[in-house]
C-alpha cells in the first residue's frame, strides 16, 4: 500500500490543548473532522493512544484545538509534534493564551473549544466524538495549514527547526 496516497486526502493539522496536572500539555493532530452542525456541532479527533495528550483529553475531557495556519513557524509544528509532554512543557516554547482555562495558540488562524461526550478505542488510535463548546476567529487571516502541504512544503522545515532548537539547548 502506498500511504503517501493518504495524504491527499483534505484535512488541516492543529494544536490540541489540554491541562495536565502540572499545567497544560498539547500536540499535533490532523485526523479532524466536523460531522455534524446546527445546535450541537460534532467534531470527531483521532488521536494517537499512546499520546499524553490523549491520556489528559481522557481524563479532563475538555481540549482546545488551534487551526493552524499556512505560514506557521515550523518550529510551532515541531514543538507540539516531535516530543512529549509528559517530560517537555511545550507552551512554554510557543506563544499562547489562555482563553477559559485552556491553551490556545496565539497566531492561528481560528480556535474551537470541545468537550468529549463518547470516544471509541481503534487500533492505534482513540476516535473521540466531541461538542463544540464554544468557537473563535483568529486574527490570522492566511489560510489554514493542509495536511498535504505540511508533507510537502514544511515538514523538512519543521524537522531542521526542530533539530536547531536541540543543538542551541545543549
Amino acid at each position: 500500500m502506498d500511504n503517501t496516497a493518504l495524504y491527499k486526502l483534505s484535512y488541516g493539522l492543529y494544536v490540541a490543548g489540554v491541562k495536565t496536572p502540572d499545567g497544560y500539555g498539547g500536540c499535533i493532530v490532523d485526523a479532524v473532522a466536523q460531522v455534524s452542525a446546527g445546535e450541537r456541532p460534532i467534531i470527531a479527533i483521532g488521536s494517537m493512544k499512546n499520546n499524553y495528550t490523549n491520556e489528559r483529553f481522557k481524563a479532563e475531557r475538555e481540549l482546545t484545538l488551534s487551526v493552524l495556519a499556512d505560514d506557521v513557524d515550523p518550529f510551532v509544528v515541531a514543538n507540539f509534534g516531535f516530543r512529549s509532554a509528559r517530560n517537555a512543557d511545550k507552551w512554554a516554547d510557543a506563544p499562547h493564551t489562555v482563553k477559559n482555562g485552556l491553551p490556545v495558540l496565539d497566531g492561528a488562524v481560528s480556535y474551537v473549544r470541545l468537550r468529549l461526550y463518547e470516544l471509541k478505542e481503534l487500533a492505534t488510535h482513540t476516535l473521540f466524538l466531541c461538542d463544540v463548546e464554544d468557537a473563535w476567529t483568529g486574527e490570522n487571516e492566511h489560510r489554514p495549514l493542509i495536511y498535504g502541504d505540511y508533507q510537502r512544503d514544511m515538514k523538512d522545515a519543521a524537522m531542521a527547526a526542530f533539530q536547531k532548537y536541540k543543538a542551541d539547548r545543549g
